[in-house]
């Protein structure tokens, strides 16, 4: 370690008189300039300050030869030691390149650790860096509150749709979606069609509750237990005694197929698959199967591949669609093929084998016709 070989080359600094006693005919070894010598004492014993000087020195090549090695060393000691000035100036030489290797995700470590230590300006370096995808993620808690911080005071549909997506899947920070959703609410009443389609989604896949409902209509109107929700099925049956019995609610589901209409409408090519799926599948949406062609349709010719491919499968089963339609699957699964998938090319050929040379030569062509549009 570089920092051990400094604390040896301070021994025998220190042992230099006793030795040139003792052999006095040998050439005394070369000294550190004495300038330095004092620092590197400190520096050794955990002196952030100290440790400075030293990187400093190391890193210019003022006093003693230069060394990004050694500089890196020293630089890194004074930084955990909490010397802003180190952290700031690892920070800008990895950075840039100039004195240490070029390096943006350390360079962006250190602009952490300069914020961590209370610089304003490292932080909001980091906060760049991080929405320009120059980051090894969020950091931790610390950089999620100065994000937090930013959105609030700045407003742009970036850093607000950055938050929310923070507190929807725990980056840095614990999983909250009572605060994605307070975020993603507030870019989605602005108008922002990705913030629609993030509350729609997350909106669609909480969980369902369960209210206690009673078994005789009749009493219904004198329900008081009716809009306490339980978590669990079992825990509504535990609670329901003789009277009640448990009803499923998904409190989400109408507000999220709202925004997910609005985000689809405006062109969201997710938000329509997500649509279309859920409406297919009958889990989180009323099973429907014209509307998930619909949606699917609509996600298909906005370039989705994953709906195309869904679409292809339904036209070569006939599903939600009046017969199978076999030359339009095999186009499907050629337009998704191009893209590289390979299940596609697969699907694509072993519909080929069942098509007769008519269907699978008008197919060709409209594939070829669409190619050249």
């Amino acid at each position: 370690m570089r920092i051990a070989a400094a604390t040896a080359l301070l021994a025998l600094l220190v042992a230099g008189p006793a030795l040139a006693q003792s052999k006095p005919t040998k050439p005394a070894a070369k000294k550190a300039t004495p300038a330095l010598t004092l620092p590197l004492q400190a520096a050794a014993q955990g002196d952030p300050s100290a440790q400075f000087e030293m990187g400093m020195a190391y890193l210019s090549g003022k006093a003693v030869k230069k060394s990004p090695a050694e500089a890196a060393a020293w630089l890194t000691a004074a930084a955990g030691n909490g010397h802003v000035g180190a952290a700031l100036t690892l920070a800008q030489a990895h950075e840039t390149g100039e004195g240490l290797p070029k390096d943006p995700i350390q360079a962006a470590q250190w602009w952490y650790r300069a914020g961590d230590l209370g610089d304003e300006a490292a932080r909001a370096h980091f906060i760049d860096l991080y929405m320009a995808g120059k980051s090894d993620g969020i950091g931790g808690p610390a950089a999620a509150r100065w994000l937090e911080s930013a959105a609030a005071t700045l407003g742009t549909a970036e850093l607000v749709l950055a938050v929310g997506k923070l507190y929807e899947t725990g980056e840095g920070v614990l999983v909250d979606r009572a605060k994605a959703r307070r975020w993603y609410t507030d870019a989605a009443i602005a108008g922002n069609v990705e913030a629609k389609f993030r509350l729609g989604r997350m909106l669609l896949a909480e969980p369902a509750q369960w209210r206690l409902l009673y078994k005789d209509p009749a009493r219904e109107k004198d329900n008081t237990e009716r809009d306490r929700l339980y978590p669990t099925k079992a825990q509504a049956l535990q609670a329901a005694g003789g009277d009640f019995q448990p009803d499923m609610m998904r409190p989400g589901m109408i507000e999220a197929e709202t925004w997910l209409i609005e985000a689809a409408r405006h062109g969201h090519a997710e938000a329509r698959f997500v649509l279309g799926m859920a409406h297919l599948n009958g889990l989180n949406l009323p099973l429907d199967l014209n509307r998930a062609v619909e949606w699917l349709s609509g996600a298909a010719w906005a370039g989705h591949g994953e709906a195309m491919m869904v679409l292809a499968d339904l036209s070569a089963k006939g599903h939600g669609l009046p017969n199978a339609d076999p030359v339009r699957a095999w186009v499907s699964y050629d337009i998704v093929a191009g893209q590289g998938l390979k299940a596609a090319e697969e699907a694509r050929d072993r519909l080929a084998k069942g098509m007769s040379q008519r269907q699978l030569g008008r197919a060709r062509q409209v594939a070829q016709d669409l190619k050249n549009n």
